[in-house]
């Protein structure tokens, strides 16, 4: 389970770095509970995974919107709060 959440994760960054659209995130523990615009990596079985961003009054109801608009197949991680 580690192995998959870290290959996710390179991926996620790599993504972040060849797209051009690094910016601030906090990742803090913290952050999750922060109201604003949660930045997370949809990970998709079978399709084609991106970063979304959406808004929340946290990070778990921003996934909750992603996730009921991303379909069955995939699933949004939660990389950060943007800044």
């Amino acid at each position: 389970m580690k192995k998959i959440f870290g290959i996710v994760g390179l991926v996620a960054g790599a993504t972040m770095m060849v797209s051009g659209t690094a910016m601030a995130l906090d990742s803090s523990f913290d952050a999750m509970s922060k109201s604003g615009k949660h930045q997370f990596y949809v990970w998709c079985t079978g399709g084609k995974s991106s970063v979304q961003s959406a808004d929340g009054a946290t990070a778990k109801e921003a996934q909750a919107k992603l996730a009921a608009s991303a379909g069955n197949s995939c699933w949004p991680v939660w990389q950060g709060l943007a800044g």
